[in-house]
């Protein structure tokens, strides 16, 4: 029998992502180690064109980082919304105002509310139609938007690919995490003979799985995995059989929640077409490209498409 599962809420890849209290949207892997995205530039420039007391919105806020940015460019009211469970802002704190479970393709606000709109990664995973007339709905007339969205040849998106191969030559099967319970299961009965062979086979598993890591950044992540089963392999009579199936169970999830985050980011990435495709359906709700380019962080390192559009003043 298969072990039950977490409830899985709308949005629950991103809620346990952003649970884990993480500052930075995301970072880049290097030869010499990862470093944080910083896209603080981009963000301050485009909000310091707005007036004092402009109401700012920004779509898949996240932990608040580019929310944060408009915050600190001005005396602007701003609010960041997220399809993930995000904590709320505490009633009578400074700050952007923060609301989660909101899918921006159902904004929950009035028409013609926002001065501005922001989107860092995030509005290209939602379906493009009715989250581009959401945001021109939401959008005042003559408001403007900016969008960072992923490229599909970008360093985070081949990253995301290098990383998914890794994990499928080394964890991909599920081998491992299988005989790990069938251990774990073994362990509390009285046949020693059997608990000996299942825990062999556990740790065998987790030996083969060691010999198949590659070298470079895209396996840091999986050798940690690898070396979080071998930790429970090497001390299974450590663990109270209920406490080792719970840490396979949190360990299936995380990474269950982290392969459903890099498959949706890479199929969200736009290549040219996607662009275009993207671009055409923004203006077929009422909003001009009045910008679009390449986005490169200070080492030159492609990011993604940086798109600004517009509301017509007439509405």
């Amino acid at each position: 029998m298969a072990p039950p599962q977490p409830v899985k809420r709308p949005g629950w890849h991103w809620t346990a992502y952003w649970s884990r209290g993480r500052a930075e949207v995301m970072s880049i892997d290097t030869p010499t180690g990862p470093r944080a995205l910083d896209t603080s530039a981009l963000w301050t420039g485009f909000f310091g064109t707005f007036p004092a007391g402009a109401r700012l919105l920004d779509l898949a806020t996240g932990s608040g980082e580019v929310a944060r940015y408009a915050q600190a460019a001005g005396p602007f009211d701003v609010t960041g919304v997220d399809y993930a469970d995000i904590p709320a802002t505490p009633a009578g704190e400074a700050g952007p105002t923060f609301i989660g479970g909101v899918a921006v393709e159902a904004l929950p606000f009035e028409a013609d509310t926002f001065d501005g709109i922001s989107s860092q990664f995030g509005i290209e995973y939602a379906d493009h139609r009715p989250a581009l007339a959401e945001l021109s709905r939401v959008l005042k007339p003559g408001g403007r938007a900016r969008l960072l969205v992923h490229h599909a040849d970008s360093v985070i998106t081949q990253q995301a690919r290098a990383q998914m191969k890794a994990y499928d030559a080394v964890l991909g099967t599920g081998t491992a995490v299988r005989l790990g319970r069938r251990a774990f299961a073994a362990q509390g009965k009285a046949d020693a003979t059997a608990r000996a062979a299942s825990h062999a086979a556990f740790a065998q598993a987790v030996t083969k799985c060691r010999s198949q890591i590659g070298t470079g950044p895209a396996f840091d992540t999986v050798t940690y995995m690898v070396s979080y089963l071998g930790d429970l392999a090497d001390r299974i009579a450590a663990y109270e059989p209920s406490s080792g199936l719970a840490r396979l169970d949190d360990f299936e999830f995380g990474n269950a929640a982290r392969r459903h985050r890099q498959l949706c980011q890479t199929r969200a990435a736009l290549d040219v077409d996607g662009l275009e495709r993207f671009l055409a359906r923004a203006e077929g709700v009422g909003l001009s490209v009045t910008a679009r380019a390449l986005e490169h962080d200070a080492y030159g390192a492609l990011l993604g498409w940086r798109i600004d559009l517009s509301r017509s003043p007439a509405g």
